[in-house]
């Protein structure tokens, strides 16, 4: 680990990496030229309490998504004009072949943090992508310098606040990709599916209600109604503490034809063993020909990973089906490999911060 003036330390870990992948393979029979793997620049940014759970991340992602990652925080009780840096690199055999990958970490002053961009454009590996990774803690400063450098913007609206996400979607042009976006995939494919024969009642639309879980995080509704509203062009008016004394929001949007819409977001108890909130369930009142038609996607309560999809009224069908989570390595990679859907998410982020904002 060395510490000191920004071109001294970058000067040294260059060096250093350099000297290491010039250096043959000594765990071969005959000493050969290092493979290295290259599949992408992963910058992940967080608050120093989130360092160890990144290193972490980093090597399962390796795993199938091999390359140099960088590790990135902000100290301030380093000298303000100073970076810490230091590098690993492991090796691991494919076959007859080792593959090798490497990790640099970075810790800036607070008055150095300025220069990161430059920094992580000096380390990265040419020719490939820089996928840049907000975690929850990352310091502003840094998210707002790497955005609009990076060729793919990760983060997690389920543990960062949506008006955050839209003020960093803001100042790029890069892809976005979300992991919760990724994880409640199969309640918006569902919520989807109902009207796939029908569009007619998805203009219908009167009334959405939301449940979710309860507690501290970030509301996974927002980025729900965002997604809707932005695909069937509603605009949101109003939002405030649901006023019969249950717990919850109540709001209204008005449809692209200026029909009222009224939003309901009910609280249902905390998620089990999940750091995060989830969406439990999504019932929508709509019409068909003039026909009331519910429609309704729900967690079972004694199998919370299979929901239940209903329609009542003018048309009647149920249905099971598993939502399809894995784990969160599982997730990170579908969101770094999901390149389709930018101009989704963005839109749906945006309108996600202006229903929060209300």
């Amino acid at each position: 680990m060395s510490a000191g003036r920004i071109a001294e330390v970058i000067k040294r870990v260059e060096s250093e990496l350099a000297e290491f992948w010039s250096a043959p393979d000594e765990s071969r029979p005959e000493p050969a030229p290092k493979t290295r793997a290259s599949t992408m620049n992963f910058v992940a940014v967080g608050s120093r309490a989130e360092v160890e759970r990144l290193k972490e991340q980093a090597e399962e992602l390796a795993e199938t998504h091999a390359g140099r990652t960088l590790l990135i925080t902000l100290d301030d009780r380093l000298d303000p004009l100073s970076v810490q840096g230091d590098w690993s690199a492991t090796c691991r055999r494919a076959g007859e072949v080792p593959i090798c990958y490497d990790r640099v970490e970075l810790t800036f002053g607070v008055a150095a943090a300025e220069r990161v961009a430059s920094v992580v454009s000096a380390l990265t590996i040419s020719d490939v992508a820089v996928i840049v990774e907000l975690a929850p803690g990352a310091p502003n400063v840094l998210g707002d310098a790497l955005a609009p450098v990076c060729d793919r913007l990760v983060f997690d609206s389920a543990e960062t606040c949506i008006e955050r996400v839209a003020e960093v979607a803001r100042e790029t042009k890069a892809p976005l990709a979300d992991r919760a976006f990724v994880r409640t995939f199969s309640f918006r494919e569902l919520v989807a599916r109902f009207f796939d024969d029908m569009p007619e009642a998805c203009r219908a639309i009167r009334r959405v209600e939301i449940a979710r879980s309860a507690g501290s995080k970030p509301d996974p509704a927002a980025l729900f109604l965002g997604w809707m509203g932005s695909r069937l062009g509603w605009t949101f008016e109003s939002r405030g503490p649901a006023q019969s004394g249950g717990a919850g929001v109540v709001g209204r949007a008005r449809a692209a034809d200026g029909a009222p819409i009224e939003i309901a977001l009910v609280d249902g108890p905390p998620a089990e063993a999940q750091a995060w909130r989830r969406i439990d369930g999504v019932r929508i009142s709509t019409s068909l020909r003039g026909e009331p038609l519910a429609l309704g996607c729900v967690r079972l309560d004694k199998s919370p990973a299979t929901v239940r999809w209903t329609m009542e009224g003018a048309r009647s069908a149920e249905h099971l089906h598993p939502l399809g989570y894995r784990d969160e390595t599982w997730v990170l990679t579908k969101t770094i490999d999901s390149l389709e859907g930018d101009r989704l998410l963005r839109d749906a982020v945006l309108a996600a911060a202006a229903w929060s904002a209300l």
